[in-house]
């Protein structure tokens, strides 16, 4: 199977949480900001950590006209990388593959073997997540705390057929990439590798596949 880096999203620290939803209702997304009360913050980014609060991998949310998720993968590296596979999968992995090089250098035939499972196209061992509908086919996914996430709309919309776009924040973070996979349902399904030198490690795979 042939697998494309099509880019990567990093956020200022390790903890990395990433909100996936169609594009073209980026515009609708409400930043956080402190409430009336100034006890709690209000907006999308606050709805997402009450969801995952609750300790599920992926919470549910809803962004405009547009549902989507929000999932945590990586608390180690604040990065993962995003690939599409032959077969038309996208996939959010974590920690990167220069994380895992970088930190057990002497595991590399088993760091590719971990990715080349991650990435397979066969999900029958992936615990489904939920279904997204893309209507416009683009899809937008950004870190948690972007602070310009509306922008996905209109880079969208200049996006060619079947292209990935960085979407900045202005931070000098790759905070938010758009991904054309075209019009229709897909489902989110979450695969877990661990590594086989120590159980406590592993890659984990957010696959987003036509239904």
């Amino acid at each position: 199977m042939t697998v494309q880096l099509v880019g990567s999203i990093s956020s200022p620290n390790a903890s990395l949480v990433i909100a996936v939803f169609d594009a073209r209702s980026a515009t609708d997304w409400v930043h956080t900001k402190p409430a009336a009360t100034k006890a709690q913050f209000s907006g999308h980014p606050a709805e997402i950590l009450r969801g995952l609060a609750k300790g599920e991998d992926a919470t549910a949310l809803d962004v405009g006209p547009s549902s989507g998720f929000a999932f945590a993968l990586d608390g180690a590296s604040g990065r993962i990388e995003v690939y599409r596979t032959d077969n038309g999968m996208l996939a959010f992995v974590g920690p990167p593959r220069a994380w895992w090089i970088e930190q057990h250098a002497d595991r590399a035939t088993d760091i590719e073997a971990m990715f080349a499972e991650a990435l397979s196209g066969d999900l029958d061992d992936a615990t489904e997540v939920g279904p997204l509908e893309l209507a416009s086919g683009k899809l937008a996914a950004v870190y948690q705390w972007h602070k310009k996430v509306g922008s996905a709309r209109d880079l969208a919309a200049a996006m060619p057929t079947g292209g990935a776009i960085a979407c900045g924040d202005g931070y000098g973070e790759a905070g938010g990439l758009i991904v054309d996979v075209g019009a229709g349902t897909f489902m989110l399904s979450r695969r877990e590798i661990a590594a086989p030198w120590n159980s406590q490690l592993a890659v984990v795979a957010m696959c987003l596949a036509r239904a």
